[in-house]
C-alpha cells in the first residue's frame, strides 16, 4: 500500500490521566495537550489489567493475558538484578505482534525505551535501548561512582545507583525502614539532565526520526516515568510546589474494606498527608519532565516535514492510585479507576478529526487499530476490536461500548500459562462491573460517582443494570476463553 503512514507510538508507565491538563488536570502539560488538540482524545480508555508486563504484552499482541499467558511481570533479562527462575517467559519470535507483522511487511521497526517483555532477542528490533541492560550497562562507571556515598545519598533501583536528596517528610515516615516501591528514597534527583533514563529515551528517538530511511517507520518511544524510581530531577522538582499539590477530597481517601490491606494503603498510612504530597510533587514533576520530551518529539516532527505523515499515538500500559481512595502506587487487588484507566491520544494531520471520544477503548484494541490503519489484514482470532473506523470516520463512529480488565492468579515459576479463575471487570454506559473470584462484587455508576464512593453492587435499584452487565461479562468470558 503506497502512501502508509509512518507510526510514532509515545508510551509512559503508570500514569494517570487525570493529572494531564488535556484530561483537566490541575497541572498544564502544554505538550501532550497540544497533541490531544490536534488529535483524538479517548476519554474512556483502559487498560486490560493495571500491572505492567501483562498490560504491554496485550498492546503488542491485541489479546488480553488469558489469551498471551503473560500473567507476571517479565524481570530476569530486563532487570537483571533481580533473581527470578531460570527459564522466564515473555515476548517470543513467534509471538504475533503489531511490528513483527509490520516488520513483514516493509515497516522499518524499533522500539525506544521501557521494554518489560524480554524473553528472546526479536529479529524485528534490530537494535533496543533498554532501561537496565543498555542504559544500565552505559550508566555503570557512574553507578559504582555514585555507590562510593553513604547510603542515604543514593536510590538502589534494580542496580540503577541514583543519587536523591530524600525529603525530611519522606525521612520521618521511613524512620530508617524501607517503605515499598523504594518509596523510602524518595525526593529529588541530583543528575545531570542529560544523564536521565527518560531523556537518553527521547534523545534517540530523535536520532531515529533523522535518520529515517524510504521505507515507512514504526517507532515505539517508551518512557519510564511517572513509574518508579520515585525522584524528580530540577527544574521539575521545584517547580511543583508541596503546598500546590491538592489532595483528593476527603471522600475519595477511604478503599473498600476488601483493598485496606494492600500495600498501595499501608504506604500511604504510613507517609501521612506530608509524605502523600511529596509524592504527588515528584509524581507531578516526572509527568512535566515527559511532557517536555514530548514537544521535543512533536517539534522534530515538524521540522523534519513529517507531522501531516505520521500517526502519533499517546498512552500509557495502567494508571497509578495517586492518592485516591487512600493509595498510591499501583499495587492494589482494586480496579479503582485511578489504575484502570490511561491517557489514549491519536492524531493523524487530515485523517483522524481532531476531538473527544467516549468510545470504550482499551490498549488491547491498539494492535488491529494500527494495523487496519496503515491498509494492513487484521488477523483473525485477536481479542482487540479495530476503532479505525471510529477515528476515520469510515464506518461505526460510536466505538466499543465496553471495555474489560482482569486479574489473574500467578502460575508460579514466572512461566507464561492461564490458571483458572480470576478477577475481572466490565466497563461502559456509565457503569463499571467488578467481580472477585470469591464471589464477591462492586458496581458503581460512574456517570454519577466518578469518584466511586458509593457501591451499589447491593442496592436493590440498581439489580437490573447489575444483571445486564453479568451477561456481559459472561458472554465476553465465553467468546475470549476465559477461564473464569
Amino acid at each position: 500500500m503506497e502512501g502508509r503512514p509512518d507510526i510514532l507510538l509515545i508510551m509512559c508507565d503508570q500514569l494517570n490521566p487525570r493529572f494531564l491538563g488535556c484530561y483537566g488536570g490541575p497541572w498544564p502539560t502544554p505538550h501532550i495537550d497540544r497533541l490531544a488538540a490536534e488529535g483524538v482524545l479517548l476519554r474512556e480508555a483502559t487498560c486490560p489489567w493495571p500491572v505492567c508486563s501483562p498490560s504491554r504484552a496485550s498492546l503488542v499482541t491485541g489479546l488480553y493475558p488469558h489469551g498471551h499467558g503473560i500473567c507476571h511481570n517479565v524481570m530476569r533479562r530486563d532487570y537483571p538484578s533481580v533473581r527470578s527462575a531460570r527459564g522466564e517467559e515473555g515476548i517470543q519470535a513467534s509471538d504475533r505482534t503489531t511490528e513483527g507483522l509490520l516488520a513483514l511487511a516493509g515497516y522499518d521497526t524499533w522500539h525506544v525505551g521501557k521494554w518489560h517483555l524480554t524473553d528472546e532477542d526479536l529479529r524485528y528490533y534490530p537494535e533496543m535501548f533498554r532501561e537496565h541492560l543498555e542504559y544500565g550497562r552505559q550508566m555503570s562507571e557512574y553507578f559504582a561512582r555514585v555507590r562510593q556515598g553513604t547510603p542515604e545519598d543514593w536510590m538502589d533501583w534494580f542496580g540503577w545507583a541514583l543519587p536523591v536528596e530524600v525529603s525530611p517528610e519522606v525521612r520521618r515516615a521511613a524512620q530508617g525502614r524501607p517503605l515499598h516501591a523504594h518509596l523510602d528514597k524518595m525526593g529529588r534527583l541530583l543528575m545531570a539532565h542529560g544523564d536521565i533514563y527518560d531523556v537518553q529515551v527521547a534523545d534517540r528517538v530523535l536520532r531515529r526520526l533523522r535518520e529515517r530511511r524510504d521505507r515507512p517507520l514504526m517507532l515505539t518511544c517508551s518512557f519510564n516515568a511517572p513509574h518508579p524510581p520515585h525522584a524528580a530531577p530540577e527544574p521539575y522538582y521545584s517547580r511543583v510546589r508541596p503546598a500546590e499539590v491538592r489532595l483528593p477530597p476527603a471522600g475519595r481517601r477511604v478503599p473498600e474494606p476488601r483493598y485496606r490491606g494492600d500495600p498501595a494503603h499501608r504506604v500511604a498510612i504510613l507517609l501521612g498527608e506530608p509524605g502523600m504530597r511529596e509524592f504527588l510533587r515528584v509524581y507531578i514533576a516526572l509527568i512535566l519532565l515527559i511532557d517536555d520530551q514530548v514537544g521535543r518529539i512533536l517539534d522534530e516532527l515538524d521540522h523534519l516535514g513529517r507531522a501531516a505523515d505520521t500517526l502519533v499515538v499517546f498512552t500509557a500500559d495502567h494508571g497509578d492510585m495517586a492518592g485516591a481512595h487512600g493509595m498510591i502506587t499501583k499495587s492494589t487487588g482494586a480496579f479503582y479507576e485511578d489504575v484502570v484507566r490511561v491517557p489514549l491520544i491519536v492524531r493523524w494531520p487530515g485523517r483522524v478529526r481532531p476531538g473527544v471520544s467516549a468510545a470504550a477503548a482499551s490498549l488491547v484494541d491498539l494492535m488491529p487499530t494500527l494495523l487496519e490503519m496503515t491498509g494492513h489484514a487484521v488477523p483473525a482470532g485477536l481479542h482487540g476490536r479495530s476503532i479505525a473506523p471510529h477515528l476515520l470516520g469510515t464506518g461505526d463512529r460510536s466505538g466499543p461500548a465496553y471495555a474489560f480488565c482482569e486479574r489473574l492468579p500467578s502460575t508460579g515459576r514466572r512461566r507464561r500459562g492461564v490458571p483458572e479463575g480470576g478477577d475481572f471487570m466490565v466497563r461502559g454506559q456509565g457503569w463499571k462491573y467488578v467481580r472477585h473470584r470469591d464471589g464477591e462484587e462492586f458496581l458503581h455508576h460512574l456517570a454519577e460517582d466518578p469518584g466511586e464512593e458509593r457501591d451499589l453492587a447491593a442496592d436493590s435499584g440498581a439489580a437490573v443494570v447489575k444483571a445486564d452487565l453479568r451477561g456481559v461479562l459472561a458472554q465476553w468470558l465465553s467468546a475470549t476463553g476465559a477461564q473464569a
